[in-house]
């Protein structure tokens, strides 16, 4: 069923009628059913993307399958992987940063209680201790 490209084409057909049906509630319900349009329109607009995806993917399998047995075994390679946990690693960091930033100046502006900005300060001191923990346990490991 993996590789079916008939469920992903009904998959296809199914998206655009819940976008269909979304955008004829909004059109005609306008503010009183914003949520339940929303869903539809959103569900469906989820589900032509993934099928669009996996249609195309099922294709590039069939007509390249030697490019995907190189791509698998290239990206069960030791070096990829590492070199994709370090930029995931990487990420995280960039992302804590400007979630912090973001959560500060947020409560800055509006009139939180304090307690929230503190809870958010120890989350993130909870975060960089254990990853200072599991640091030191993979440094010990290695």
């Amino acid at each position: 069923m993996k590789n079916k490209k008939s469920v992903w084409v009904i998959g296809l057909i199914v998206g655009f009628v819940l976008s269909m049906i979304g955008m004829m509630l909004g059109i005609e319900h306008g503010g009183s059913m914003r949520s339940i349009y929303g869903v539809f329109l959103f569900g469906g607009s989820i589900l032509d993307s993934l099928s669009i995806n996996r249609i195309s993917r099922i294709s590039y399998e069939r007509e390249f399958p030697d490019l995907v047995e190189k791509e698998k075994i290239e990206y069960r390679d030791e070096r990829n992987a590492a070199i994709r946990n370090r930029a995931k690693a990487k990420s995280a960091d960039i992302i804590q940063w400007c979630i912090l930033f973001m959560a500060a100046l947020i409560f800055l502006v509006s009139d939180c209680p304090i307690w929230i900005v503190f809870v958010l300060v120890g989350l993130y001191f909870l975060k960089s201790g254990i990853e200072w923990y599991y640091t030191n346990k993979y440094q010990k490991e290695m």
